[in-house]
């Protein structure tokens, strides 16, 4: 459990960079690697959709932030260093 909460750990600080680098400077690194999907339509119209790599790194992003935060606010036992 302990590595588990280190992989979400690193996945919420680059969570953090990323919407550090949007809000200073509109640079959104999962959109870089994800593009929106475009289609235009027969009468000339265009929707725009997300795209489902993008949806599914901030899904995990969202989880890795909850599991963080559940697991310090209730003190997990599994990831306390053990007592000498």
């Amino acid at each position: 459990m302990k590595v588990l909460y280190w992989i979400f750990l690193i996945l919420v600080l680059a969570s953090s960079v990323d919407c550090l680098l949007y809000g200073l400077w509109n640079i959104d690194l999962v959109t870089k690697f994800f593009p929106d999907v475009v289609t235009t339509l027969e009468d000339a119209t265009t929707t725009t959709a997300m795209a489902m790599g993008a949806k599914v790194l901030y899904a995990v992003f969202g989880v890795a932030g909850l599991w963080v935060v559940v697991a310090n606010l209730f003190k997990c036992q599994c990831c306390k260093a053990p007592q000498a």
